[in-house]
């Protein structure tokens, strides 16, 4: 047996006191030389032992060995396919979840909204006097034909005077007051639906008499009036349409004269005009209101025309002849003093 030999210790100092290592004992235990316990042993006789957490079964009861040998799986691109499909779900869940939640957020909104009252107002510009939405609520006082030589074709709505029943002769005009655009101070009105079929947008209101009794917003528009004459105009009775071009439309909105009509009183008045129930959504005009419509005879007034399914046919001469420019048509409106 071969012996160890060791260096012995260098010192430098030939006073210090030299130690000796003692020698190894060979007769130790083979594990007892090994400071981290038995060294590993390794047979290349045996297998290592199978990896059973691989086969562990899963939560019902299939394992996973089964569904990494599974054929979708196992065929080519098995994996991503998985990965798809897994994706596909996901987005369609929170597609889903999305959905429902917007759509509950829409109902409630359509609730809330359905039981909150309804506000007169809401469509309504807002400003200072005069801006607004308005019913002026007037009533035919009078009706003149001399402009046309068959007085079938000139009708004023809705076709009854005041002297003829107060309450048939209410007609309600439905205004929106807005301030002007391009003009500080100023203000324009515009027409909504209404049976006279006058429309209008954006006509510039002038304030007249200021400071008066009579203070006023004015304004005037030329129309081209459509009468369907009250009576037959040719032999055969045939369905006619007369035309009244460059009609005279003016209004005055008194700011300080009252109004008298319709009567306080009066139950019945909103119920004898087609526009009132349009005219829910609109606030009264709390003063006096002057409403016309005036053309002149001449020629060409009016332009009568057969009605034929609809549409226009042959003019209409017979029965027509010109007026004077002097002899005036006219319907007249106002709510104040019948």
């Amino acid at each position: 047996m071969a012996q160890d030999h060791r260096l012995s210790v260098i010192v430098e100092d030939g006073d210090a006191h030299v130690r000796t290592v003692p020698p190894k004992a060979y007769h130790r235990p083979f594990s007892r030389n090994w400071y981290l316990g038995d060294p590993p042993r390794h047979s290349y006789e045996k297998s290592p032992p199978a990896y059973r957490v691989w086969n562990k079964p899963g939560p019902r009861r299939e394992k996973l060995a089964d569904v990494r040998n599974n054929k979708f799986i196992a065929r080519r691109g098995g994996w991503k396919r998985l990965l798809i499909l897994a994706l596909v779900i996901v987005a369609v869940l929170v597609a889903l979840i999305v959905g429902l939640v917007l759509g509950l957020r829409k109902k409630k909104h359509n609730s809330s909204q359905a039981s909150a009252p309804p506000s007169s107002s809401s469509s309504s510009p807002t400003g200072p006097f005069p801006i607004g939405s308005y019913a002026l609520n007037t009533f035919l006082d009078t009706v003149s034909t001399n402009c046309t030589s068959n007085s079938a074709t000139w009708r004023c709505y809705p076709y009854t005077t005041y002297s003829s029943s107060p309450t048939a002769a209410l007609a309600t005009f439905n205004w929106i007051i807005t301030a002007s655009a391009s003009s500080s101070g100023n203000y324009t009105i515009s027409s909504t639906d209404n049976p006279f079929a006058i429309n209008f947008v954006n006509a510039s209101l002038t304030l007249l008499d200021a400071n008066a009794a009579t203070e006023r917003y004015n304004f005037q528009i030329p129309i081209n009036k459509i009468v369907v004459p009250s009576a037959a105009i040719t032999s055969d009775n045939q369905i006619a349409n007369c035309f009244f071009n460059a009609t005279q439309f003016e209004a005055n909105l008194y700011t300080k004269m009252p109004k008298t009509y319709p009567p306080a009183s009066s139950s019945t008045a909103s119920a004898a005009s087609p526009s009132s129930t349009a005219a829910t959504a609109f606030e009264s005009w709390p003063y006096a209101v002057e409403v016309t419509q005036t053309i002149g005879g001449g020629s060409g007034v009016p332009d009568c025309f057969e009605v034929v399914n609809g549409n226009l046919g042959e003019q209409i001469t017979d029965g027509l002849t010109a007026q004077a420019a002097g002899d005036m048509c006219s319907c007249a409106y106002k709510n104040y003093d019948p």
